[in-house]
């Protein structure tokens, strides 16, 4: 900021150029971006584009399982070869053995993304996911199949700890949300993935390749992430906390500033991530987490993470996930095969509105994201639970329901799902951002777990107060990260309103050739 007010103090007698005007969440950044302003695509950008789609990847792990499980616990191969009939403990106990394989992962998580980097860390994880695929793959056997799910869902979280870090540590600033955004996004390409396989693979065949073939599918997604990955470059955040800075300006220059060391975009990231890390340096041993209590922001921080953990899950779309199945039979669709085909062209819908959503983050914001999608999505749960409750007295309303089901899911798309991932490693600093983030999925499929095993048809009622519960307190305590890069945050959290201060705007007055020769402030949100 200091810098910014010089400049303007320097442009003092230019204010007779033509100007225009730009709100801001930060003057530091806005002015950077108006004097260098981003070229899409240009060849170092492509190249981000690249370097990020294969960082998605990692996120499509987990929306393939989810798919994958719903879908071959339907098929009849499937059930023979085990000797089960689709319900009951042991097929939840096979369910949620991947949430176990990731909660027992949360240890390591720090110890790699933190030692020895965000690429090392998603490579190991999508190692273990290979070996995960194959003793799943080729199971004859329960106790062989359920081994194979713990350690595909330990690989997974090994990955999926470092992958959200890495995209948003070398997102380029001005546009973090839309870039950072759509990492989680692919979860739904890997769920439309296994989706539209398993339905092939029903179709067509009538042994127990029919869900071996998904399975080995399965392997592809990791198999790519691991082969790249290595190539690219690691997170400039992590290289300055390493003492590795000449590095992390260089990637800074090559990917935010077109090459140039020098450029406002690269110098302005350099110089808050290296002032950040002089500022806290400290031990930091991979075993301690008491740094993600140990202040008041820290806290702050940390309430946001595990508000993120469970509202992603307990806002009425796992009970939607879970019962579509029952759902679609209630509506007179009893052919398994037409069940496979509704269940495959559902997320393509979602994948879309999420994909929109990504694209309105940096533009409207995310609190107002978050509470525009929850309200959408309580006006279509409410229509949900009403067609559900009179379907017995009148069975036509089952395809309301199932309207109702896919009309929540854009929603909820819409408003979450870039964000589920994105926000919490956003409102994490750098030094506890790989913790965090584990911390993050711990959270996560804790309340994966209760939804499997604590959810049920009648409950819906209760999800409509909760997801009314969950705008309250995103309106009053949740910050806004939108605008500002990520060094700039820790600002935020150490006012004595966070929320309050994340919402504050300046007007920034720029001149034709990107100068900035006033700033005051705008408006608050």
């Amino acid at each position: 900021m200091g810098n910014v007010l010089k400049q303007v103090d320097s442009l003092a007698d230019e204010k007779y150029a033509e100007t225009r005007e730009i709100n801001a969440a930060s003057a530091a950044l806005g002015a950077a971006v108006a004097q260098q302003k981003p070229k899409l695509l240009s060849p170092n950008m492509l190249r981000l584009y690249v370097i990020m789609g294969i960082g998605y990847l990692v996120s499509t792990m987990n929306g393939f399982d989810s798919s994958l499980m719903g879908a071959i616990n339907a098929m009849e191969t499937y059930q023979e070869t085990f000797g089960l009939d689709g319900a009951g403990s042991t097929t939840g106990i096979i369910f949620v053995i991947y949430q176990i394989g990731q909660i027992v992962s949360f240890p390591f998580c720090g110890l790699i993304a933190d030692g020895w980097g965000r690429r090392w860390c998603i490579f190991i994880g999508c190692i273990i996911v290979l070996v995960g695929t194959a003793v799943q793959g080729s199971a004859n056997h329960l106790g062989q199949f359920i081994g194979g799910r713990f350690i595909l869902g330990f690989g997974a979280s090994i990955a999926s700890a470092a992958g959200p870090a890495y995209t948003v540590e070398l997102a380029h600033p001005a546009y973090r949300g839309v870039m950072a955004g759509m990492y989680n996004n692919f979860w739904w390409v890997g769920n439309i993935l296994a989706g539209w396989t398993t339905y092939g693979t029903q179709l067509h065949i009538h042994n127990s390749w029919a869900w071996r073939i998904p399975t080995v599918v399965q392997a592809g997604i990791p198999a790519v992430v691991a082969a790249f990955i290595m190539f690219f470059p690691e997170s400039p955040r992590w290289l300055i906390h390493h003492d590795r800075a000449d590095e992390a300006l260089a990637i800074f220059a090559k990917y935010h500033g077109e090459g140039d060391p020098n450029s406002p975009l690269a110098q302005l990231q350099y110089r808050e991530v290296v002032e950040e890390y002089h500022a806290s340096k400290n031990e930091n041993p991979w075993w301690d987490f008491r740094e993600l209590v140990n202040t008041r922001a820290a806290r702050y921080r940390l309430a946001m993470v595990i508000g993120m953990s469970f509202f992603g899950q307990w806002s009425g779309n796992n009970v939607v996930s879970y019962f579509l199945p029952e759902m679609i039979k209630a509506a007179g669709i009893h052919d398994a095969n037409t069940q496979l085909l509704i269940n495959a062209i559902n997320p393509i819908f979602s994948l879309i509105a999420a994909v929109y959503g990504a694209i309105c983050l940096d533009k409207l914001g995310r609190r107002p994201m978050m509470l525009w999608g929850l309200a959408g999505s309580c006006v279509f749960y409410i229509l949900l639970t009403a067609f559900t409750a009179e379907t017995a007295n009148h069975p036509n309303l089952s395809y309301g329901t199932i309207v109702s089901i896919y009309l929540f899911g854009i929603c909820f798309a819409w408003g979450f799902t870039p964000l589920q991932t994105l926000y919490a490693v956003e409102c994490l600093d750098n030094r506890m951002r790989a913790k965090g983030s584990g911390l993050n999925f711990l959270f996560l499929n804790i309340a994966i777990i209760v939804n499997t095993f604590g959810i049920s048809v009648g409950i819906k009622i209760v999800y409509i107060g909760w997801i009314v519960v969950e705008m309250v307190l995103i309106y009053f305590f949740f910050v806004e990260t939108a605008g500002k890069t990520l060094e700039e945050l820790t600002e935020i959290f150490e006012a004595p309103n966070p929320r309050k201060f994340s919402t504050r705007k300046v007007k920034l007055e720029v001149t034709s050739a990107g100068q900035v020769v006033g700033i005051s402030d705008a408006h608050q949100a």
